[in-house]
Protein backbone atom coordinates (compact mmCIF):
# COMPACT_ATOMS: atom_id res chain seq x y z
CA UNK A 1 0.00 0.00 0.00
CA UNK A 2 2.64 2.33 0.57
CA UNK A 3 4.28 2.04 -2.72
CA UNK A 4 0.72 2.58 -4.28
CA UNK A 5 0.59 6.25 -1.94
CA UNK A 6 4.32 6.81 -3.61
CA UNK A 7 3.60 6.32 -6.94
CA UNK A 8 0.19 8.52 -6.85
CA UNK A 9 2.09 11.23 -5.72
CA UNK A 10 4.47 10.73 -8.07
CA UNK A 11 1.59 10.42 -10.67
CA UNK A 12 0.38 13.64 -9.63
CA UNK A 13 3.53 15.55 -9.59
CA UNK A 14 4.24 14.48 -13.41
CA UNK A 15 0.50 15.93 -13.98
CA UNK A 16 1.13 19.20 -12.97
CA UNK A 17 4.33 19.28 -14.85
CA UNK A 18 2.82 18.15 -17.88
CA UNK A 19 0.01 21.07 -17.15
CA UNK A 20 2.92 23.51 -16.39
CA UNK A 21 4.71 22.37 -19.81
CA UNK A 22 1.42 22.80 -21.76
CA UNK A 23 1.07 26.77 -20.63
CA UNK A 24 4.68 26.96 -21.45
CA UNK A 25 3.79 25.73 -24.41
CA UNK A 26 0.84 28.09 -25.15
CA UNK A 27 2.76 30.91 -23.79
CA UNK A 28 5.26 30.34 -26.57
CA UNK A 29 3.46 29.15 -29.25
CA UNK A 30 1.07 33.30 -28.90
CA UNK A 31 4.98 34.45 -28.49
CA UNK A 32 5.35 33.01 -31.79
CA UNK A 33 2.79 34.25 -33.30
CA UNK A 34 3.36 37.57 -31.78
CA UNK A 35 6.90 38.12 -33.43
CA UNK A 36 5.38 36.65 -36.58
CA UNK A 37 2.87 38.99 -37.07
CA UNK A 38 5.21 42.00 -36.46
CA UNK A 39 7.59 40.35 -38.99
CA UNK A 40 4.26 40.40 -41.18
CA UNK A 41 4.08 43.79 -40.54
CA UNK A 42 7.49 44.93 -41.48
CA UNK A 43 7.45 43.00 -44.15
CA UNK A 44 3.71 44.98 -45.87
CA UNK A 45 5.64 48.04 -44.92
CA UNK A 46 8.16 47.37 -47.59
CA UNK A 47 5.95 46.22 -50.30
CA UNK A 48 4.24 48.97 -49.48
CA UNK A 49 6.43 51.53 -50.03
CA UNK A 50 8.43 49.68 -52.74
CA UNK A 51 5.07 49.74 -54.60
CA UNK A 52 4.84 53.78 -53.65
CA UNK A 53 8.55 53.58 -54.77
CA UNK A 54 8.37 51.73 -58.35
CA UNK A 55 4.98 53.61 -58.96
CA UNK A 56 6.82 57.25 -58.51
CA UNK A 57 9.79 55.82 -60.51
CA UNK A 58 7.42 54.94 -63.10
CA UNK A 59 5.72 58.42 -63.31
CA UNK A 60 8.99 59.87 -63.33
CA UNK A 61 8.12 62.09 -60.32
CA UNK A 62 10.93 61.49 -57.57
CA UNK A 63 14.31 63.54 -57.86
CA UNK A 64 17.38 62.67 -55.89
CA UNK A 65 16.41 63.57 -52.23
CA UNK A 66 13.18 61.50 -52.44
CA UNK A 67 15.26 58.68 -53.74
CA UNK A 68 18.03 59.12 -50.69
CA UNK A 69 15.21 59.09 -48.19
CA UNK A 70 14.08 55.91 -50.06
CA UNK A 71 17.07 53.98 -50.11
CA UNK A 72 17.64 54.82 -46.25
CA UNK A 73 14.16 53.33 -45.49
CA UNK A 74 14.97 50.23 -47.53
CA UNK A 75 17.89 49.49 -45.95
CA UNK A 76 16.58 50.11 -42.66
CA UNK A 77 13.33 48.28 -42.63
CA UNK A 78 16.03 45.36 -44.42
CA UNK A 79 18.02 45.54 -41.47
CA UNK A 80 14.54 45.47 -39.15
CA UNK A 81 13.00 42.47 -40.98
CA UNK A 82 16.57 39.99 -40.91
CA UNK A 83 16.56 41.35 -36.59
CA UNK A 84 12.54 40.17 -36.50
CA UNK A 85 13.20 36.85 -38.77
CA UNK A 86 15.97 35.95 -35.97
CA UNK A 87 13.88 36.91 -33.51
CA UNK A 88 10.37 34.84 -34.68
CA UNK A 89 13.43 31.79 -35.46
CA UNK A 90 14.62 31.90 -32.06
CA UNK A 91 11.11 31.78 -30.68
CA UNK A 92 9.95 29.06 -33.61
CA UNK A 93 13.43 26.93 -31.94
CA UNK A 94 12.09 27.48 -28.34
CA UNK A 95 8.77 26.60 -29.23
CA UNK A 96 10.04 23.17 -30.92
CA UNK A 97 12.23 22.79 -27.50
CA UNK A 98 9.48 23.18 -25.40
CA UNK A 99 6.89 20.52 -27.37
CA UNK A 100 9.67 17.95 -26.82
CA UNK A 101 9.64 18.52 -23.37
CA UNK A 102 6.14 18.06 -23.11
CA UNK A 103 6.27 15.06 -25.50
CA UNK A 104 8.91 13.82 -22.74
CA UNK A 105 6.41 14.64 -19.34
CA UNK A 106 3.35 13.02 -21.36
CA UNK A 107 5.38 9.94 -21.66
CA UNK A 108 7.14 10.32 -18.22
CA UNK A 109 3.24 10.95 -16.96
CA UNK A 110 2.09 7.53 -19.14
CA UNK A 111 4.64 5.74 -17.52
CA UNK A 112 4.18 6.24 -13.90
CA UNK A 113 0.03 5.86 -15.08
CA UNK A 114 1.15 1.85 -16.23
CA UNK A 115 3.50 1.67 -12.53
CA UNK A 116 -0.05 2.94 -10.53
CA UNK A 117 -2.33 0.56 -12.68
CA UNK A 118 0.33 -2.75 -12.04
CA UNK A 119 0.33 -1.90 -8.69
CA UNK A 120 -3.30 -1.38 -8.47
CA UNK A 121 -4.00 -4.84 -9.89
CA UNK A 122 -0.78 -6.12 -8.11
CA UNK A 123 -2.87 -4.94 -4.83
CA UNK A 124 -5.75 -6.57 -5.99
CA UNK A 125 -4.49 -9.91 -6.68
CA UNK A 126 -2.90 -9.99 -3.52
CA UNK A 127 -6.18 -8.97 -1.49
CA UNK A 128 -8.07 -11.83 -3.64
CA UNK A 129 -5.79 -14.34 -2.74
CA UNK A 130 -5.86 -13.95 0.57
CA UNK A 131 -9.75 -13.47 0.84
CA UNK A 132 -9.08 -16.97 -1.33
CA UNK A 133 -6.89 -18.69 1.32
CA UNK A 134 -9.23 -17.29 4.20
CA UNK A 135 -12.00 -18.86 2.85
CA UNK A 136 -10.04 -22.10 1.99
CA UNK A 137 -9.46 -22.34 5.18
CA UNK A 138 -12.58 -21.84 7.09
CA UNK A 139 -14.31 -24.27 4.60
CA UNK A 140 -11.51 -26.65 5.84
CA UNK A 141 -11.77 -25.73 9.25
CA UNK A 142 -15.73 -26.63 9.09
CA UNK A 143 -15.23 -29.78 7.31
CA UNK A 144 -12.69 -30.85 10.32
CA UNK A 145 -14.91 -29.96 12.62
Amino acid sequence: MPKNRTISKLLKLKDNRKREMEIEVKRAADRVDEEKSRLNCLEKDFTDTLELFNEKNFQNAIDVNNINSYYEFFSRINGKISEQKKIHDHHNNELKSLKNNLVEAHKDKKVFEILNDKAISKDMKERLSSEQKESDFLAISRRLK
